[in-house]
Order: structure tokens, then sequence, then C-alpha cells
């Protein structure tokens, strides 16, 4: 072979070929690698949640893995009952899911088993902007999210319309001091002064749903500051300033409910010997209790032919701004997760718009996003609920659990044990500020 004028050897030629060969063939495999993406790698999310079931989730997974076909889902449904029990002792023994349910309340107790949102999922702002403020007090710390709201809830007045109607009661109590004329209107004594009829199921702990909820709601419409600024006392028995006068909103709201159980009491309408608040709803032996909408399918179940209306909470003559109370479940990633960034990846689409308003609509509860919630403020029951959420707070429990039991404990020392309502909530203030201090 003649090259450049130069004759080459055969031999030579073979071992540059040899060289061109592999050259070229090299260049193959290094373009192929660096010019093809890698597939994502797959993932088995175990997401552990309460109330709703898999048919309720499946749809949401069929369409979340069209475009992320790497990511299967395994869904547990667990009981709220049991719930924070049993995820603790998941979480102790090493069998920990990748997405957990997790309670309003739990930030406080449970904040630090979870991974916070990183940053390019949602920052602090996006957050802020997209759910209600409650799920700021609720899922924030220290600038971080911990949780991701995809359904909200907030208490509200459920009534009877027949009662109503046959005690001649058109609307239902926009305030309390209306609550109370209509109560008396829907109560009834015997000539003893025995509960006959009861108007609402309101003023007792053991047998009335939320009822700690209830009293902290009247607490915090009445001014009531219900923890001090570092999160170390419980501070809901001090005095407020109002027109030059101390006022102890803390004290007036556990009277005001207790009131509603004393039978010497023109307004007594329900005592500790009646059954569940929400069986005696059910079965027309009460007209008036306070639910959340996660509680609304009981009483379709127990009373299917029941003709009842939902109202907002009445709230105080001539408050400035309607005050009400959220009790919801949010999304977490544990911190020992094995999947955190396809976890939080699929949590960001749950809060999607589409995905939002579709997750309300199926399980008739608010959505957490207020685009969506300014949607469902028209409709029929769903629409209480939803516009209660803009206005609906709780407040720093570092032990959710032990503070129910001690708000409890506060009521029934006044209409059982004749307790003054002052010493009562001192005693629980003290309880509650010796458990804050412990942490």
């Amino acid at each position: 072979m003649i090259l450049f004028g130069r004759e080459i050897p055969r031999s030579q030629i073979i071992i540059f070929g040899a060289i061109i060969t592999i050259v070229i063939l090299l260049g193959l495999v290094f373009f192929g690698i660096v010019g093809r993406e890698e597939a994502p790698a797959q993932a088995t999310l175990e997401f552990w949640g309460v109330y709703d079931d898999l048919r309720t989730w499946q749809p949401i997974f069929d369409e979340y893995r069209k475009s992320n076909p790497e990511v299967f889902f395994k869904y547990v449904k667990m009981d709220p009952e049991t719930y924070e029990r049993e995820l603790l002792e998941g979480l102790a023994s090493g069998k920990t899911p990748d997405i957990i349910a997790f309670h309003s309340s739990w930030l406080p107790k449970h904040g630090n088993k979870v991974s916070p949102m990183p940053q390019t999922i949602m920052t602090l702002r996006q957050f802020q902007e997209t759910f209600p403020d409650v799920a700021t007090v609720d899922f924030v710390a220290k600038g971080q999210v911990y949780a991701m709201p995809v359904w909200t809830d907030a208490l509200a007045m459920v009534y009877n319309k027949d009662l109503f109607n046959t005690a001649g009661v058109a609307n239902p109590p926009a305030n309390w001091d209306e609550f109370i004329k209509v109560v008396q209107k829907l109560s009834a004594k015997d000539r003893f002064g025995n509960l006959t009829k009861s108007g609402a199921a309101i003023g007792a702990a053991n047998n009335v749903n939320h009822a700690a909820d209830l009293v902290s709601l009247l607490m915090m419409q009445a001014g009531a500051k219900m923890v001090s600024d570092d999160g170390r006392e419980a501070i809901f028995d001090r005095s407020i300033r109002v027109a030059n006068t101390d006022f102890l909103p803390g004290e007036s709201a556990l009277r005001f409910y207790t009131d509603f159980a004393k039978p010497q009491v023109a307004a007594y309408s329900w005592n500790d010997d009646q059954p569940n608040s929400l069986d005696a709803f059910a079965s027309g032996k009460t007209a008036i209790i306070f639910e959340y909408s996660v509680n609304i399918p009981q009483i379709k179940q127990k009373a299917p032919n029941l003709r009842y209306g939902v109202a907002p909470m009445p709230q105080i003559v001539g408050a400035s701004r309607a005050v009400n109370y959220a009790d919801f479940w949010g999304y977490a990633v544990p911190l020992a997760s094995k999947n955190p960034d396809a976890a939080w990846k699929f949590l960001a689409y749950l809060a999607s718009y589409d995905i939002n308003k579709y997750f309300g609509a199926a399980v008739s509860r608010p959505a957490s996003r207020r685009d969506v919630i300014a949607e469902e403020i028209s409709a029929p029951e769903l629409g209480v609920f939803a516009q209660s959420m803009l206005s609906a707070t709780n407040w720093y429990r570092v032990d959710p659990s032990e503070v129910e039991r001690i708000f409890k404990e506060m009521i029934n020392a006044v209409i059982l044990s004749g307790a003054k309502p002052a010493d009562a909530i001192r005693d629980a203030a003290n309880k509650v500020t010796f458990i804050m201090q412990k942490q």
C-alpha cells in the first residue's frame, strides 16, 4: 500500500487498522454511555394511611405511574385508634414505611421522626401561599416543612332538621347567645328536673366527641392565649386586659361549656349519663352535635334516613373575626425511609391542583389547597367545613393525647366533682406545663 508517496509494509497496515478499529469501538462505547440517560431506579413506596382504603388511592397511584412507571405502591390502611402505637412500634423495629399519615398535632411530639421537605419540592413561601394558615401552624418548624396536607377538616355544627322544625327553630344559631336560646327550645325536662330531650351534646367530657377541642375553641374564641411564646408553659388560665378590665377568657369558656351539663342552669341539655354524642344524634336523642367532616359517614351509616344539616360553629357576639378549630391529617416521610426522594416527589403530586381537587371530592372532606377550597365553599354540605378551614387554628400540644386527657379531667372536675372552674383550669394548666417542661 502506498500512502503519501511511500509504500507501507503489510504488517504495519494490519496493526494500524486494528488500532483504528479499537479507537472507533471505544468511541462508540464512550458516547453510548454518555449519551444514554440512566433509567430511574425502581422504588416501591410503602404508604401507611388512615380512614381511606385502597379503592380511594388506587386511581391516584395508577395515574401517577403513567408518568413514573418505575414507582410502585404498597398501601396499608391503619386504624386511627391504634395507628400511633403501631407506627411507633414499626419505627422501633425497623419496619419503616416510606410515607406515613401524620396528624396535625404531631409535630411537637413526632417531628424528630420525619424528614423535612426538600426546598426543591416546595419552598416555605410556596407552602404558605398554597395552603390555609393552620397548615403552617401545624406542619412548619424553624422554617422547614415536615408534612404535606392533602385534605383538611374543621369542627362544624350538625343539627337535626326535624327536631328544629318541631321546636319552631327556623335557622341554626350563628352565635353562642343564640345557641343558648335554641338549646332551651330544643331541650325538655320532667317535673323532677330530669332531662327528657337533649338540645345539644355539650358540657360533659366522657360522652361528647371532641370535648377537649370544643373547650379549646371556646377558650380561643374568648381571647385566651393557650401557651407561652417559648412553648414551655400553658397559660390558658391567665387573665387578659379588655377595656381596662382584667378578664379570664379560659375560665369563662370552661364555665360556659360545663353549664350545659348542670341541671340547675336554664340551658341544661346534656349529662354524663347520655350515650355517646354521635350515637345520640344518629338515634334522634339530641338535636345538635359538633363534628368533623371525616365522621359524617358514620351518621349516614347509623341513620341513613336522618334529615340533618351542617352549619358553621357559633361565634362570640361582636367578634371581629371568626375563629374555628382544625383537626386533620397530612402525610410525611420518615427519616428511615428507603426512598425519601421518590416519596416526597409523590407527595408533591398529591398537592397538585387536579389531584387535590379529585381527592377532596372522592373522600368528601375539604381539600388542602386554598384554590380548591375556594371552589368547595359553594358545596351544600362540604362547603361549611371548607369555609371554616380558612379561619381555623389550633394550638401547640407537646403531647396531644395527654393534653386531651387533662382537659377531660378538667371538665369532669367541674361537672362531676363540683370543683370551681377557676380551680379546675388552674390545675389543668399546671399539668400541661409539667408535660411541656419534661420534653
